[in-house]
C-alpha cells in the first residue's frame, strides 16, 4: 500500500491509497513497534492509549483565547485561504498581530500546511476549535467589539459564511481549499456548497439555508422573481439569494424558467 507524506510544520498529511476506516477517522493514533515499524489505528482502537500529541491537543483545546486573539484569528480568516501565504500574511500583520500569530501556531490553535502547490510556501489553516472559539457568540458581560462593515468582508472568506451564513468561491480550487480547511463541517452538512452554471461554488450554512428556505417557497409561490426581487423582501444581498436559489435548484424545489427569473418547480 503506498502512502505519501507532506510535511507540515506541525507534522504531516497523508495522502495516497488509504483505506475508507482511516481517511473517514478526524483523529489517528500512532504506536512505536521496532525501529521502523509503526502501527496505526483509529483513535480508541487501543482502549486506554493516548499519545503526548493528543494530549497537547488535549489542553490546547482548553485554552480560552483573549479578545485580541480572536481578533487576529478572524482577520486571518476574512483572507481567502489560498491568500494566507505567511510571507503575503505579513506583509498585512503589524508587529504585535505577528507576535500574537506566532503563539497561536506554537499552541497549535494555528497550522501552517506545507503540501501540493504550499509545499514550498505553506499556507496558515485555522484549527476547528479556534474557528468554533471565534464564531461562538459573548456569553458574559466583555469587551465587545464592532463588527466589521460587510463591504470589508469578501464574499469568498470563511468569516463572511460565519457572519451572514454564505459565501461564494470563484473556482474548484477554492472550493477544494475550503473543503480541505474545514472538512469536519463540511462532511457533517454543517456547511453545503453548490456548483452552478456560472461555474462559481456557492457555499450556505445548515442553518441560514433552513431559515430562509419557508420564506423563499413562500415568495415564488405568488410569483416569479429574480434574486434582487427576492433581496428585498428577504433584507439580504442579492448573491446571498442566489446562493439560496442554486441548493433549492439543487434540491429540485425550484427551477429557473429563464435566466435570472426563478419559480417554484
Amino acid at each position: 500500500m503506498d502512502i505519501r507524506l507532506a510535511k507540515t510544520k506541525g507534522g504531516v498529511i497523508l495522502s495516497g491509497e488509504i483505506p475508507q476506516e482511516i481517511s473517514d477517522s478526524p483523529s489517528l493514533e500512532l504506536f512505536p513497534l521496532r525501529n521502523g515499524a509503526y502501527l496505526l489505528t483509529v483513535k480508541g482502537f487501543i482502549p486506554g492509549a493516548a499519545s503526548a500529541q493528543q494530549k497537547k491537543a488535549a489542553s490546547a483545546s482548553g485554552k480560552s483565547l483573549t479578545d485580541a486573539e480572536k481578533a487576529l484569528l478572524r482577520k486571518l480568516l476574512s483572507i481567502k485561504f489560498e491568500s494566507r501565504v505567511p510571507l503575503d500574511v505579513a506583509k498585512l500583520f503589524t508587529k504585535e498581530e505577528k507576535e500574537l500569530l506566532e503563539g497561536l501556531v506554537k499552541s497549535e490553535m494555528v497550522q501552517v500546511f506545507h503540501g501540493g502547490k504550499y509545499e514550498k510556501s505553506g499556507v496558515y489553516n485555522v484549527s476547528d476549535f479556534a474557528f468554533n472559539a471565534v464564531r461562538e457568540p459573548a456569553q458574559a458581560p466583555s469587551a465587545v467589539q464592532p463588527p466589521a462593515p460587510s463591504a470589508d468582508i469578501p464574499v469568498s472568506s470563511a468569516a463572511h459564511l460565519e457572519k451572514h451564513g454564505w459565501m461564494i468561491l470563484a473556482n474548484e480550487t477554492e472550493a477544494r481549499n475550503f473543503g480541505n480547511a474545514y472538512p469536519d463541517k463540511v462532511k457533517s452538512g454543517e456547511v453545503m456548497g453548490q456548483r452552478a452554471f456560472d461555474r462559481q461554488y456557492y457555499f450556505v450554512t445548515k442553518a441560514f439555508f433552513a431559515s430562509h428556505e419557508k420564506e423563499i417557497m413562500s415568495s415564488l409561490g405568488k410569483s416569479d422573481k429574480t434574486p434582487e426581487e427576492l433581496s428585498q423582501q428577504l433584507h439580504m444581498a442579492p448573491e446571498g439569494c442566489r446562493a439560496l436559489l442554486v441548493h433549492l435548484l439543487e434540491t429540485g424545489d425550484v427551477m429557473e424558467k429563464r435566466k435570472g427569473k426563478f419559480s417554484r418547480a
